[in-house]
């Protein structure tokens, strides 16, 4: 392989690698606002009276919203995928997102590590580049 074509090599893994980087970003951003939603999930089961009725908004679609009320908080829905939800009382939810939370979190601490090791990748990769294009310079002039 010619020096140009292992440059060119490298500038594509930069550019896999970069785009890798880009895709990892945006998993990151999700998955926190996963988490924020969680916590706030958790804050509301928490701030909801159990006895009495209270008042809220219910969004319906596209920023609208119904005021609605809300019986008696004791029980609340948890979806667990494919359309299924099961009912469980107030602190078993709590614990349920509590648990979803933390395994978001552990998904968020692998990501940062993914993403280290692939900047590290990339700053190498970029080195190469940097050390074979001066190399090519030098021929060249």
């Amino acid at each position: 392989m010619s020096e140009e074509e292992k440059l060119q090599a490298l500038v594509g893994q930069m550019n896999v690698i970069e785009a890798y980087l880009n895709d990892i970003g945006s998993k990151e951003a999700a998955v926190g606002r996963l988490m924020e939603e969680g916590r706030s999930a958790i804050d509301a089961i928490r701030n909801v009276s159990n006895t009495d009725q209270a008042q809220t908004l219910m969004p319906i679609g596209i920023g609208v919203y119904m005021r609605a009320a809300v019986a008696s908080g004791d029980k609340l829905l948890i979806s667990i995928g494919s359309g299924v939800a099961v009912e469980k009382s107030r602190e078993d939810a709590i614990s349920y997102v509590e648990s979803r939370v933390k395994e978001l979190e552990v998904a968020l601490r692998s990501m940062f590590s993914q993403k280290q090791e692939l900047e590290a990748r990339m700053e190498q990769t970029r080195a190469e580049v940097n050390a074979l294009a001066q190399k090519l310079r030098s021929k060249s002039g």
